[in-house]
């Protein structure tokens, strides 16, 4: 869940209120889903439970929440004056980076610690609404520095200017290697042959997003009233609402935004138009479903009240159907139900009477489970250790390290490419734990029972519980994992007989497809030379790894 800190008297001034204290501001946070994570002095870390709301992910958002409960909803980015620049994008970029939005904000002169403020919301945004930079990055410049049009261009990554933190200039390559964020960060531009650079009309380089900006320009110190805010990444709606949110605090501390239009070449997936984008989207809902989902029976004007108080843009009754409109900094309204959840937290969730089930149901575990934990408890006895590893893995260790003949589900739009696939084997993170272990003293004997999700031919998954053991050592061989399966099915009264079979994963010659009571269900074998080197596992491997249905018995 993502956590901020922010200044308590930053927070209660933008809020319009005085400091409650923490007791109070911690039932007050239940607006945004938040509680306090810890509070020293001046500064409050707040946890937010929310992850479909990056808008208030900075104390501009949880300020302007507070504020619009108690006094009403607002108007943001009203009114706004027609673009008076531009910002020509480069179709060179199409496959590289190729979304922008841009804006301008005057009026507000930041302190350090306001300046902290808005360099914290941008790194929030850019880290976990932008994927770490992929999807989304901003960058402020300052204004009076900058001649338009802006151009959004490709370059050859021998350009060169002076990066933000250093003193002399540096090709575009050179940052990627040389510097620490360019390193960080240098597996976004990974096989790109051009590069993304901001230059203003004069040529002058602003910045190369979304890796740094430049010592001059990009360079924004306390007291600078007058900046220039651009987004780049590689998914247009992320791009757009991240600038949306970061016009929309500015606006709040008290600077006067004028759009950029964004010029895309033709051919391009980009639309030319205005920036910020003013979002309005719709929600719609009943006055019956709201009282059959929150079983309470409410007005009209109660839940216009509700709505209201939540900053919706505009809110009417017609009849039975509630319409509404979120503000321009949201767009997390899926289904009706959103609607209602937001009247649920307005209203107070301690307001709603709570009723008593009207049954009595004893819980237990599912089968699955206790089959699972009776053969724990046979995996322990034979002296092997349990490791418990994340669903979420990549498609490096799956198949190029493990060599699964299979491959995984993949993720459509992962955080991380770490975490780009759900596993269909359990021996990847054995391997994985093994390949840390060369400390502890040999032989390793290691387990896991566990999900596993597997692709069928029509395109539909089916999630499987698996069992999988390691044994590594010196003399780690055949005979070890079978003498383990021996002992599992023995106590299970599960008869057991080996096929030879081809596995990339084993050595030839050396694996087997197990059967279970005439059944195929998993296969066992000497893990091959070439998945031990690929894991850095010194020692030689046995392993395992059957479905856990198959030792019912």
């Amino acid at each position: 869940m993502p956590k901020i800190e922010v200044s308590r008297e930053d927070l209660f001034r933008m809020a319009g209120m005085d400091d409650p204290g923490d007791d109070e501001l911690a039932a007050m946070l239940s607006l945004v889903k938040g509680e306090v994570d810890s509070s020293g002095g001046d500064r409050l870390k707040l946890e937010l439970n929310d992850t479909n709301r990056p808008d208030l992910w900075c104390v501009e958002g949880v300020a302007r929440a507070l504020r619009c409960y108690s006094s009403g909803p607002e108007e943001h980015l009203a009114r706004l004056p027609q673009p008076a620049a531009e910002m020509i994008v480069d179709g060179a970029l199409e496959q590289v980076r190729p979304f922008v939005a841009a804006f301008t904000a005057c009026g507000w002169a930041p302190d350090r610690s306001g300046l902290e403020a808005l360099i914290d919301v941008q790194e929030k945004l850019a880290a976990s609404f932008g994927r770490n930079r992929t999807t989304a990055g901003a960058g402020f410049y300052r204004l009076d520095e900058i001649e338009f049009p802006v151009r959004y261009r490709a370059a050859e990554p021998d350009v060169s200017f002076v990066p933000l933190g250093e003193d002399k200039e540096m090709t575009l390559s050179e940052i990627l290697g040389e510097t620490e964020t360019g390193r960080t960060y240098a597996h976004i531009l990974e096989g790109a042959e051009y590069y993304p650079v901001l230059q203003d009309a004069r040529g002058a380089v602003l910045s190369f997003p979304p890796i740094l900006n430049s010592q001059t320009t990009g360079r924004v110190r306390p007291g600078d009233s007058r900046l220039f805010c651009e987004v780049t990444g590689t998914d247009w709606e992320t791009v757009q609402l991240t600038a949306t949110i970061l016009a929309c605090n500015l606006e709040d501390r008290g600077s006067s935004i004028a759009p950029l239009r964004v010029v895309y070449p033709d051919g391009h997936s980009g639309e030319t138009g205005g920036c910020p984008v003013i979002f309005a989207d719709s929600m719609e809902t009943t006055l019956g479903r709201i009282r059959s989902v929150l079983g309470t029976d409410l007005s009209a004007s109660r839940v216009v009240e509700a709505l209201r108080a939540m900053d919706y843009a505009s809110v009417r009754v017609e009849g039975t159907t509630v319409l509404g409109v979120l503000p321009p900094y949201r767009r997390d309204g899926i289904h009706q139900v959103d609607m209602i959840e937001d009247i649920a937290i307005s209203l107070g969730l301690g307001s709603f009477q709570p009723l008593l089930p009207e049954s009595f149901t004893r819980g237990r575990s599912a089968p699955v489970e206790e089959l699972a934990d009776s053969v724990r408890l046979l995996m322990v006895g034979a002296g092997f250790e349990e490791v418990l590893r994340p669903v979420l893995t990549s498609m490096e260790k799956v198949l190029d390290m493990t060599g699964t003949p299979e491959p995984p589900v993949a993720i459509s739009n992962p955080m991380t490419r770490e975490y780009g696939v759900v596993r269909n084997s359990l021996l990847p993170g054995l391997l994985e734990v093994e390949s840390a272990s060369a400390h502890a003293s040999y032989p390793h004997r290691t387990f896991e029972s566990g999900e596993v999700l597997t692709a069928a031919g029509d395109g539909s998954c089916a999630t499987e519980v698996m069992i999988a053991c390691l044994v590594c050592g010196n003399d780690a061989d055949f005979g070890d994992v079978h003498s383990v399966l021996g002992h599992l099915c023995r106590s299970r009264d599960i008869e057991l007989s080996l096929t030879p079979v081809e596995d990339p994963r084993f050595v030839p010659g050396r694996a087997a497809a197990v059967m279970l009571d005439g059944c195929v269900s998993g296969t066992v074998g000497e893990v091959h030379p070439a998945v031990l080197e690929a894991w850095g596992i010194a020692r030689p491997a046995s392993a395992f790894e059957l479905r856990l249905d198959c030792l019912k018995g």
